[in-house]
């Protein structure tokens, strides 16, 4: 093997298990527009809003992941969504599949289904308190 193919496969390795490991777990219930599958989804958001840097700088929610125990910014709009500052929000929502030729946003896109829980709490703690 010459150098750079024994540099290139471990970060190729790399790279695809970050992607795998970053796939948003979803709950099919039913067809999805242009996909066959819809999906469902349950998330965490928290009381306020941070500055991020996705495409372009912008405001982002904050989604509590489960899994690790932590805030991570949700760079996504969630249509029908009315964002009030100071609640933890548990929002259920349908993701529409938009495929990968539209270039520089999410392969989804959320639309809210119902706010399951909208619990009241304080916009000062940073990070919030754990849902």
């Amino acid at each position: 093997m010459s150098f750079s193919t024994k540099l290139i496969l471990p970060i190729i390795l790399i790279l695809l298990s970050f992607t795998i490991g970053c796939q948003r777990e979803t709950t099919s219930v039913g067809p999805l527009i242009g996909s066959g599958k819809d999906n469902t989804e349950i998330l965490i958001i928290g009381p306020y809003t941070q500055t991020c840097q996705g495409f372009i700088e912008q405001e982002c929610y904050l989604e509590f992941n489960e899994e690790s125990q932590e805030w991570e910014f949700f760079y996504e709009n969630i249509k029908g969504f009315d964002f009030e500052p100071g609640f933890i929000y548990r929002l259920k929502v349908r993701l529409e599949d938009r495929g990968t030729e539209i270039q520089d946003v999410g392969r989804y896109a959320y639309h809210l289904i119902e706010v399951l829980s909208k619990e009241e709490t304080s916009v000062n703690e940073r990070p919030p308190r754990k849902p």
